[in-house]
């Protein structure tokens, strides 16, 4: 019974895992951000409204918010890079002739 308890309660821990997470605030994150638009001029065209945006949210402690458009961007940021590579790649494929 104890060793079921220790499992279940351990089970929780990991679950609740991240809500207890401390992660960066909203003045890390865009900064995090700003950093990683500087080296993409292209997405620093699209997205940098955005980041802007988000960072005067954070400046006003709307850091939820400011997180969440963040999140959105760091999404944005992820898809493009995931549809640049997929372009780039190609896609090779072999005849499938046997001998």
């Amino acid at each position: 019974m104890t060793l079921r308890f220790a499992s279940a309660a351990a089970l929780l821990v990991l679950l609740a895992g991240p809500a207890f997470a401390v992660g960066p605030n909203c003045h890390d994150q865009i900064a995090q951000l700003k950093s990683q638009l500087s080296d993409n001029p292209s997405a620093k065209a699209s997205l940098g409204g955005k980041v802007e945006q988000a960072d005067r949210l954070c400046k006003e402690n709307k850091d939820e918010e400011a997180q969440s458009m963040a999140r959105q961007i760091r999404d944005q940021m992820s898809q493009a890079s995931t549809k640049g590579q997929n372009a780039t790649s190609g896609s090779s494929t072999s005849s499938g002739k046997s001998r």
